[in-house]
């Protein structure tokens, strides 16, 4: 089953400060996501969202399976993401 993809501002903005190649190379990946998302996201521990790795980059989606939507709600290289993760949630 496919899912829509719906890219938070905050993921947009991050995406944005990408350089072209990289940001190209994700988008792509997400898309491909869509068609399977079960293949190529993983869960983090501790939390409700998944994350889905592209090189040395992720992104931290949320899985909406009744409205078969994903929501992007950050990307980052992998050395932020999980600190800015962190800061989001509170823990």
């Amino acid at each position: 089953m496919k899912f829509s993809v719906d890219i938070s501002a905050t993921a947009e903005k991050d995406l944005d400060s990408f350089d072209r190649k990289t940001c190209s190379i994700m988008l792509k990946k997400l898309l491909k996501v869509a068609e399977n998302p079960q293949h190529f996201l993983e869960r983090l521990s501790g939390y409700t969202l998944y994350k889905l790795r592209c090189g040395d980059y992720r992104a931290v989606i949320r899985v909406d399976t009744s409205n078969n939507i994903l929501q992007v709600v950050m990307v980052d290289h992998r050395e932020n993401i999980y600190k800015r993760l962190q800061k989001l949630i509170g823990k």
